[in-house]
Formats: C-alpha cells, structure tokens, sequence
C-alpha cells in the first residue's frame, strides 16, 4: 500500500512538472544574435538641417579571413552607415531603416562628437544615450577636430577596428578619459567636464606604397560648460590635467640639467593626487597634493649623478614644471568660469552648508575666490646605467 502511494505522488509530480515545462515558451522580445548589428562607435556632426550621425559597425562576413564574403582577406572588417535628422531619435530611425538586421549598442564603448557640434551643445545626445537601456554609461567620450569620414578613413594599422585605437589611448593614459556617466554626474554640478580631443593629420607607413590617409591622434582637451565646448586645452595643460585628476599613469619629462643646461629625460611612474578644500579668509584654497617616483632615462648633461645636491635641484625642476602645467590647466577653465575639474564635489562633501550658500554663485566663486595651492613632491628612485663621459676619463693613462 505504501508503495502504491509513493509511485502515485511520482507520477503526480511529474504530471505537474511537464505542465509547466508546457507553460515555458520562451522570451517573446528576443532577437537571435544572426539577427543584430553590434553598434562600436557612434558618431555624431552637424549637417545643414539638424545633426549627422554615423555608426560603425563589424561585418561578421568579413570577421574571419577566407569566410564566404570575406573577399579573400581583402576589405575592411567594418563598415560606417550616415544618415541625416532633425534630432538623433531621427538619424538614428533612418540607418535602422536600411538595415536587414536589429542595431544593438551592447558593444558600443566610444562616442565622438565634431567641434562643431559640441560648440552648440551636446544635451540631447546625452538625452539619447540616457534613455537607451543597452548604452554603456562607461563608454568613452572624445571631441574631434575633423568630420565623421576622416574617422571613418582613419587607418588601423595595428588594431582591426579604428575604434579599438581610441580604447588603446585611454588604457594607456595617454589623454584623459571621459565616460557618458561623468557627462551625466557632472549635470548636478553644473554640467563642466573635460573631455579628450582628436585630430587628423596625413601620414604614411615606410611598407605601403601610397599614403593612408588620415592619422587619429590625440591632441589637448576640450573644456565643456553647461554640457557645450568653450575652451580648449593643449597638450601640456591636459599633460597637466591629468595630473589634477590622477590619471597619469606614466609619461616621460625633460628638464634641463643645473650644471650644464642640456636636457635630462625621465619616466615618471607610481603617480598620486589628492585633493582637499580649506577655507580661507576671502575665499577657499583647493590642496592638490602630488607624489610620484623619477627614473632617469637618458641624458647629454656631464651631470654628476652621485651629488645628491644636483638630483636634488632636478627633482626641483621637475616639480617646477609639474606644478606649471597644473596651475595652467586650471587657469584655462577659470577663465571661461566652467569648474571642469569638478572641485564644487569636494567643497560638497567636506562643507556641505557652505556649498549650498555659495551654489548659485560656484562660478563667480570659482574664478574669483578659488585658489589653487599645489604642492608636488617628485623623488628620483632610479638613475639606469651611469657611464662617465670621454672628457672625465681622459689623461688617466
């Protein structure tokens, strides 16, 4: 009896469990991945009525050399599809139009935006970007000084997709790095950010017969207010900007010797920032306080490695300089009152009553009542392979 029992809830339970096997059908929404186009880059321009927008694409034909379609190895990997609108919601409906295959943006990590288009204002875009569920906040965010098909014709010589290069820029710190989620947090302090630039310039490769056409490159940084570009940044103030925000991760310095003059070289490494707001008596000093470790690469200087006075008067020189190009990167966004180093973040935490008392006027305070106080504290640790110059070994025979 026990036994007819036991198989009798067996089969009640299996009875139950193929019901609701039935009951799955699946995802009614989903999309076979044969069936999407994975966006990587979005670009985006102005046109004469509204904005022009691109997306890059991969092309899985072309993916894996002697697949059908890939044209025996020849052909770019990708493509670049434009389409015009009255808004990026429009652009945006025209190149799915005529595509056979449902665009994603689960892969896209860069969006670039001309100058032109920045200089009126990027607040739709980030408008977009917010509200599509399959944009990565963390995606890179660049400002370039060229149209869309520069970037489109930019060869990638040592990587399969242009955009790959730009990812390449920001793992190494070469630029900054600016992500749509710092755009989108930056919104409660005003909107300011810093955003990395590119440009465009022809050049050729010693192995190919004509040229390649347009060289990608990072070149300065572009100060954004209020979500549009007013300032720019060039090379050594975004060198210094980095810096500022402790993204450097290492970069090669040249300081002249203090015996001679000629150029000493040095790769400095194990960098560190912090910053800290103090109240002053008219206004507030922002502390920025910098460490970082030297090695000396090479020089031409008959400098005398084992006097600790002259290392000493380098590691002087190389602060000097730190400390120039940290107080000129900040000067260029005091200027255009646009506290693209977000410093309003710090007074807010550490001062919350006084931010709320100074917020309607932050941009007055940050012109006229913010001084930076920088202090940078860079150590030679290694001085490489030391070999004495011909005229201190001359006459020793």
């Amino acid at each position: 009896m026990k036994l007819f029992k036991c198989a009798l809830v067996v089969k009640i339970k299996a009875a139950g469990s193929l019901c609701l096997l039935v009951l799955l059908t699946g995802c009614w929404s989903s999309v076979e991945l044969n069936d999407r186009s994975f966006v990587r880059v979005m670009i985006v321009d102005k046109a004469k009525e509204g904005i022009e927008l691109s997306l890059g694409f991969p092309l899985p034909n072309r993916m894996i050399p002697g697949m059908v379609g890939a044209g025996s190895g020849k052909g770019k990997p990708y493509v670049f599809i434009t389409k015009t609108g009255g808004d990026i919601g429009e652009a945006y409906r025209k190149i799915q139009s005529d595509l056979s295959r449902k665009i994603t943006f689960g892969q896209a990590n860069t969006v670039i935006v001309s100058d032109g288009f920045a200089r009126e204002g990027i607040s739709n875009l980030l408008e977009f970007l917010a509200r599509e569920p399959k944009f990565h906040v963390n995606a890179n965010v660049f400002v370039s000084f060229g149209k869309s098909d520069d970037i489109a014709s930019a060869p990638a010589v040592f990587e399969r997709f242009p955009v790959d290069i730009l990812t390449g820029y920001v793992k190494q710190n070469v630029t900054l790095r600016t992500t749509v989620k710092d755009f989108l947090m930056a919104r409660y302090y005003g909107g300011d950010v810093l955003v990395p630039s590119l440009v465009f310039t022809s050049k050729k490769i010693a192995d190919e017969q004509k040229p390649t056409g347009k060289w990608m490159g990072t070149d300065g940084a572009v100060v954004f207010k209020q979500n549009k570009m007013v300032g720019t940044l060039d090379t050594m103030e975004m060198r210094g900007a980095l810096w500022v925000t402790g993204q450097l991760q290492d970069a090669e310095i040249s300081v002249p010797s203090p015996t001679d003059g000629k150029l000493v070289s040095f790769m400095i490494e194990q960098m560190h920032s912090k910053i800290k707001p103090v109240l002053t008596g008219d206004g507030i000093a922002m502390h920025i306080t910098t460490k970082a470790s030297a090695e000396m690469l090479g020089s031409d200087s008959r400098l005398n490695t084992e006097d600790r006075k002259q290392l000493s008067e380098l590691e002087h020189r190389l602060d000097a300089l730190v400390e120039q190009r940290m107080n000129s990167a900040i000067a260029k966004t005091k200027e255009v009152r646009a506290d693209a180093f977000q410093f309003a973040k710090y007074i807010d935490w550490n001062y919350p009553r006084l931010w709320k008392s100074i917020k309607p006027q932050w941009r007055e305070w940050y012109r006229n009542r913010l001084k930076p106080v920088i202090q940078v504290n860079v150590s030679i640790k290694r001085l490489g392979t030391v070999q004495q110059s011909a005229t201190h070994t001359e006459g020793t025979e």
